[in-house]
């Protein structure tokens, strides 16, 4: 069995970004974070420029040489005007160790077309050419019933985004979610995680590739099924991060795994996997959990929505000696990670 990496809870285990009470679109809840790290100045310079903060504030971020930009998923209270409860995303800026540097007063996206209009949920990042794609939940109002699909926007500096609408493939066409492109590598296709949630292989990861994201999509079935844990009744599994390439035709990916036990309550923890597209078995090696709720603000989420007991990953970037990755505790906040490149050094080893 590969060694397994353990994970380093930053900031002593406490939560480095939450809800603003005074921003009645992010007042209950902020979680399940993207991120996307940016180096260097030919970068940062056009993306600061715009950013609609302080100049105090703008000459702060302009001192790092690298910036992580968090895109999270924000739920507020209805007011007169708005229903703030359907999802939105929030921009924050963090330090590549992962402190809260900035955050916007307004959320960047919202849930404003047909086929998002009931929420912009669970964004994922990837670099893509000269942009940045986010790969989302779009949730919305059906002609039967409420639907949930994978839909696209894309970017040059975080604030101003491009709906490209829906993942244009049958494996879209019904109930899907936790879709994410892998870290793009010359001369492969465009890949990406999904996982449907209706049919025999529901609730499993699935994934697909393409010439380029506008297909067409070769869905090429299960990726990964879930584990069974005679703790509960129930396993699911999900995706997490985008998977990240590293450097040997192989891929890191962080996924989720939801349980249930007999009693109806759940479990959100995280796994681990090496993925090879090209090998016979592409899950290389595999391991759950890599983290399982154990603090208050993994345990103890908002009280009105009654969610507990998860870790929830949308994003991982490697930086130094580490691997870092923000994710959600509760369904409620956001909170930071790291593992040490050489224990995932020997993990990959495989």
């Amino acid at each position: 069995m590969n060694a397994v990496p353990a994970v380093e809870r930053l900031n002593g285990g406490a939560p480095i970004l939450t809800r603003m009470l005074t921003h009645p679109w992010e007042n209950r809840v902020t979680f399940n974070p993207a991120c996307a790290l940016v180096e260097g100045e030919d970068q940062l310079v056009p993306i600061l420029n715009g950013l609609p903060v302080d100049e105090s504030v703008r000459a702060k971020l302009r001192s790092h040489t690298a910036l992580v930009f968090l895109l999270y998923r924000a739920q507020g209270s209805p007011v007169a005007s708005y229903d703030h409860t359907r999802s939105s995303i929030g921009l924050a800026v963090l330090s590549p160790e992962m402190k809260l540097l900035a955050r916007l007063d307004r959320p960047v996206i919202l849930p404003d077309t047909s086929y998002d209009n009931l929420g912009v949920e669970d964004a994922r990042i990837m670099r893509v050419g000269d942009r940045h794609v986010m790969t989302y939940t779009a949730y919305a109002t059906g002609p039967d019933r409420n639907v949930v699909r994978i839909a696209l926007a894309s970017t040059t500096n975080f604030v101003t985004w491009e709906k490209d609408g829906l993942i244009d493939a049958e494996f879209n066409r019904i109930d899907n979610k936790n879709g994410m492109l892998f870290e793009p590598v010359q001369g492969q296709p465009v890949r990406v995680l999904h996982r449907p949630m209706e049919g025999p292989d529901g609730m499993m990861i699935h994934w697909a590739e393409a010439p380029s994201l506008a297909g067409p999509w070769k869905d090429r079935g299960v990726l990964m099924r879930p584990i069974p844990d005679p703790e509960f009744k129930d396993v699911w599994t999900g995706g997490g991060a985008p998977p990240l390439a590293l450097g040997d035709g192989r891929f890191l990916a962080l996924y989720h795994i939801g349980k249930r036990r007999a009693d109806g309550t759940r479990e959100y923890d995280l796994g681990i996997a090496v993925i090879d597209p090209d090998a016979a078995d592409p899950v290389v090696c595999r391991h759950e959990p890599l983290l399982r709720p154990a603090t208050e603000a993994e345990t103890r989420g908002d009280a009105s929505l009654g969610v507990n007991n998860v870790v929830f990953i949308c994003g991982a970037y490697f930086w130094g000696e580490h691997l870092y990755f923000p994710y959600a505790g509760a369904d409620t906040c956001v909170l930071g990670g790291r593992i040490r490149r050489a224990e995932l050094d020997l993990f990959c080893a495989a």
